[in-house]
């Protein structure tokens, strides 16, 4: 496959660079030569000649405006968007409050939200950009104890397809989509609520269980993360580790299946337009006559 020319993918903002996914791309990107801008709400502790490290709360519009000024003040432009930034938490829907769930969205959801707001006007006045979010199997694929994350998850896969449409004269715009990777600190900070109720106890997961027979290695995913960066065309997800996969192929299948059972009933719903049917005879007639006289 066609590799795009580096110069446009050169310097990356990443976000959530102080653990896990966002610190260690951050490494892989400087031993590959290129420039990072490594923000988190604590300063990440990496150093290199080609690295601007600071400290940016997300949720603060203000702050992520400050970051991307200083970014293109050392290093020209940025040409790569990387959002990893977010909290998880393991809680029933009815036991969940109203307070946490607007916490977890606001990481979450409005974090990716206020950094690819912040950046799209520098990458259409460049003509060019990349934005790859972070969003995780959980944005395809609901789970139970989990209404607060997977529903941040599955509204940025709805805000991620948006951006790829609106942006696709100058942007180029990927979702990742990660299984369960040790060192990613994705629980590291979350809240873990045992059910008051017998109802919530032992839920059976919506798809099949995927056995622990193997185990998802960080290093080579994140290599796959750039080395698909690096390619002139990206596909519109990029799905890592065997339990995403098998997962999401489960959802997938289950769509396909309720496309297929819902296939009459959808061609019910819709009847023939009259109006359309006579100006589509209309033009055909008059293509016919402008034939005749040719």
């Amino acid at each position: 496959m066609k590799k795009i020319n580096k110069e446009k993918i050169k310097t990356w903002l990443v976000t959530g660079a102080s653990s896990g996914i966002g610190k260690q791309i951050s490494k892989e990107l400087l031993n590959r030569g290129y420039n990072v801008i490594a923000i988190a709400r604590n300063i990440p502790d990496i150093t290199h000649r080609n690295v601007l490290c600071l400290s940016v709360d997300v949720t603060k519009p203000d702050t992520i405006n400050d970051a991307i000024k200083k970014g293109i003040e050392k290093f020209g432009k940025i040409d790569v968007l990387l959002n990893n930034a977010g909290i998880t938490a393991s809680v029933t829907l009815e036991e969940e409050t109203l307070e946490h769930m607007k916490s977890v969205m606001e990481t979450n959801f409005f974090g990716y939200f206020n950094t690819i707001h912040a950046i799209l006007p520098h990458f259409r006045q460049n003509k060019n950009g990349t934005i790859i979010n972070n969003i995780s199997e959980s944005g395809l694929t609901p789970s139970a104890y989990s209404s607060a994350y997977c529903s941040s998850k599955h509204a940025l896969e709805g805000l991620t397809g948006v951006c790829l449409i609106e942006t696709q004269k100058f942007c180029r715009v990927m979702s990742i989509e990660p299984g369960w990777f040790e060192g990613t600190n994705i629980i590291k900070n979350q809240i873990r609520t045992n059910s008051a109720y017998d109802e919530y106890k032992d839920l059976s997961p919506l798809h099949k269980p995927v056995n622990g027979s193997f185990k998802n290695d960080l290093t080579i995913a994140l290599n796959g993360i750039i080395d698909t960066v690096e390619l002139e065309k990206l596909p519109r997800r990029l799905i890592l580790g065997k339990d995403a996969f098998q997962k999401i192929k489960s959802e997938a299948d289950s769509l396909r299946k309720d496309l297929k059972n819902s296939k009459a009933q959808a061609m019910k719903c819709s009847i023939q337009n009259t109006i359309f049917n006579k100006i589509k005879l209309k033009l055909i007639n008059i293509l016919s006559n402008n034939k005749k006289l040719s």
